[in-house]
């Protein structure tokens, strides 16, 4: 290869870096001919939180219901909840491996998606919080899921990341609790490390996956002094309780 062959290359790769000519599916890693976050054999099965869908959690509802089962039974501190997937197939697979295999990278698109969902909703936030993780759970996974999702879109909402909730027990994982236990298994596990921020301000609470609004609920109440509190994640698990 002649050096301006060589010259060549290189700047072919500097350019395909900057400005890609094939982008992979978030959900599949099929290659696509643009800049489309799923493609469309993926679009094509039901990923998307769609339809009639309750007025807190955001969780899909029977045609002519306005608010959930759980909703009516649970008190919920928080205005409403926005999630643009559902947590269940190529979705589930695809955040698992955000959070337990350390695909950071899934941060950025996971953001544009809830940021794209955030668009059709009339919200005014001042600044974003995550979900705390544990010190022990962030150094085994290396970072905090919620954290790198809200860093992605404080950039995208041009709103401030505030990371004053604190998880300072390390608490049984809600994935492997009954609805019930679920509820009352956050109890005392989090603080707020600044009390004055949130005084009439409007939250946005972020997190990777909304199944029963617990935790969502608990930071809620350490935030009870805000004006509203907004939450999101990237999906939603379906209940029937």
């Amino acid at each position: 290869m002649t050096f301006k062959e060589k010259c060549l290359k290189l700047k072919n790769s500097i350019l395909e870096a900057i400005f890609p000519s094939n982008f992979s599916c978030i959900l599949c890693d099929n290659e696509m001919p643009n800049d489309s976050l799923i493609c469309e054999e993926c679009r094509k099965e039901q990923i998307f939180n769609v339809g009639n869908k309750c007025c807190k959690c955001d969780t899909i509802v029977k045609e002519g219901n306005i608010i959930c089962d759980n909703c009516k039974e649970n008190k919920r501190l928080f205005e409403k909840c926005f999630c643009p997937l559902i947590y269940d197939g190529k979705v589930r697979k695809a955040i698992l491996k955000f959070k337990s295999d350390g695909a950071k990278y899934l941060a950025k698109p996971f953001a544009k998606l809830i940021y794209e969902r955030i668009l059709q909703e009339n919200i005014d936030i001042d600044f974003i919080i995550p979900v705390p993780s544990h010190i022990k759970t962030i150094k085994k996974r290396g970072y905090n899921p919620a954290f790198v999702i809200a860093e992605e879109l404080s950039l995208l909402l041009n709103k401030p990341v505030c990371d004053i909730l604190e998880k300072n027990v390390l608490s049984s994982s809600q994935k492997t609790l009954t609805f019930v236990e679920r509820q009352t298994n956050l109890e005392n596990c989090m603080v707020l490390k600044d009390k004055t921020i949130v005084k009439n301000k409007n939250i946005l609470i972020v997190d990777d996956v909304i199944t029963t609004c617990a935790t969502i609920n608990a930071c809620s109440s350490l935030l009870h002094k805000a004006n509203k509190i907004y939450a999101v994640a990237v999906a939603r698990t379906q209940l029937t309780k």
